[in-house]
């Protein structure tokens, strides 16, 4: 086996402007399915300096080997990782991913463009000239990226909820080096069933091995966003029936205070008719104090909805708990058409959220929560507002959450829209003036209009 660098002929190599093109095009693709960080003419100026530095870096080390080769190839990277952190929102995670795979791309557009060249200096009249080069490089490159970003357009959502932790990037990381390995292995060793010493051969492994690394990236991607979809619709499904377990945990809990605080108020009043007309004035007060402290435990609430009424005792029982002032005007009668565990989760998570925000105020007095359900022509309109402190960031008009695990938390707004979203309806949350408000239209059945028409 005979071991250095290979020495081809002029045309061995791509030379360095189009792979520069190439990396530059593979960004726009992977950006355009991704948050941006910038917008209008910065964002513009933005991309287009960053894409003239690997330009002008590609064109400087254009035909370097030997030792420099894999520093200077680490270098263009980072300009990718560069680029992806300046104009994309995301972790560093996100940055490596996306430039692993516009790494990969790239290379797949100079090489198969640079494959079509090199037929064509064989076997027509091309000329190793610019001109030429351009003529076959720009319509390959122009034709793989629209190819790419068409394919890559249907991500565009699925992408912000992806985790780019160290396995997903390793993952990537692992599929680019042994492609880019293979596929430039003829460039390093000869004489092994797996390296030529002729060109078109070294084109056709170099286009090829390319081309599998772009395909298994992307199904690579899919899996990984498929995982993602399943963990999340397992983990709103267990929180689903949780929700409903500790509603049903509250309807009992409920129910027995209820049955505890009519006898006790039963046995209070026999007590204040047994005491003597000389301890009456500050025995009966004592009672009633004794009276109005336990009355805070029953279930006040009378929706003509059970399964709210249930959740609404429960949350106010937090909220007493808190010190927090819950006001609620709601007619659950027009919740009829909505399941019971729909109910306890929607409802649930909104007033813990909000209890959960109001609870971090140190003004005792600011702690306010209030809550309307009501009938707005044909829709069902559930408003809650609170009062918060800090800084609250949105994503889609959606709260984004706070907690430093996102992977493990945020499952109580996704909860919520899903519900919604399974009635036909909409959530939106917007935070003016200290109020956080989180509005949720859910259109009436047919048939459930009818019967609250009545």
């Amino acid at each position: 086996m005979e071991i250095g660098i290979r020495q081809v002929e002029a045309l061995g190599n791509t030379p360095g402007l189009w792979y520069a093109l190439s990396y530059f095009f593979s960004v726009i693709v992977f950006l355009s399915s991704n948050r941006k960080k910038q917008e209008g003419l910065s964002r513009l100026f933005l991309i287009t300096g960053v894409g003239l530095l690997i330009v002008l870096f590609m064109v400087i080390t254009d035909g370097t080997t030997g030792v420099w080769f894999v520093p200077i190839m680490l270098g263009v990277f980072t300009l990718l990782v560069l680029i992806f952190h300046l104009a994309m929102k995301g972790g560093l995670g996100k940055d490596i991913y996306y430039a692993l795979r516009a790494f990969m791309l790239g290379e797949f557009m100079a090489s198969l463009g640079w494959q079509l060249y090199y037929y064509g200096i064989n076997n027509s009249s091309f000329k190793n000239n610019i001109y030429h080069q351009a003529a076959v490089m720009l319509p390959a490159i122009v034709i793989i990226f629209a190819v790419a970003f068409i394919m890559e357009r249907h991500h565009k959502g699925e992408n912000h909820d992806m985790d780019f932790n160290n396995q997903v990037v390793g993952g990537a990381l692992a599929i680019v080096l042994s492609v880019y390995v293979f596929s430039n292995l003829s460039y390093v060793v000869t004489g092994t069933p797996f390296t030529t010493v002729y060109s078109p051969e070294l084109f056709l492994i170099r286009t090829a091995s390319d081309f599998m690394g772009v395909i298994l990236l992307y199904v690579y991607h899919e899996l990984m966003q498929q995982t993602a979809a399943r963990l999340e619709e397992r983990t709103l499904r267990n929180m689903l029936e949780l929700q409903y377990s500790q509603y049903k945990l509250s309807e009992e809990s409920i129910a027995l205070v209820n049955q505890k605080y009519h006898d006790l108020k039963h046995q209070i009043a026999m007590l204040k008719t047994s005491i003597s007309s000389k301890d009456r004035e500050n025995g009966t007060e004592y009672l009633d104090q004794m009276l109005n402290e336990i009355r805070q435990y029953e279930a006040q609430w009378r929706t003509g909805n059970q399964v709210l009424d249930t959740m609404l005792s429960a949350e106010a029982m937090k909220c007493q708990a808190s010190d927090i002032e819950f006001t609620c005007v709601a007619d659950g009668k027009i919740l009829s058409f909505m399941s019971p565990m729909d109910i306890s989760a929607l409802f649930g998570n909104a007033l813990d959220n909000a209890i959960e925000s109001a609870e971090r105020i140190s003004e005792k007095r600011e702690r306010l929560i209030y809550l309307t359900v009501d009938r707005q022509r044909d829709f069902v309109r559930i408003y809650v507002e609170n009062r918060y402190e800090g800084e609250v960031k949105f994503k889609h008009h959606l709260p984004q959450t706070t907690k430093k695990d996102k992977s493990l938390h945020g499952y109580g707004v996704k909860s919520m829209q899903q519900i919604a979203e399974k009635y036909g309806g909409s959530i939106r949350a917007e935070a003016v003036d200290g109020w956080f408000k989180l509005s949720i239209l859910i259109p009436i059945p047919e048939n459930s209009r009818q019967m609250n028409n009545k």
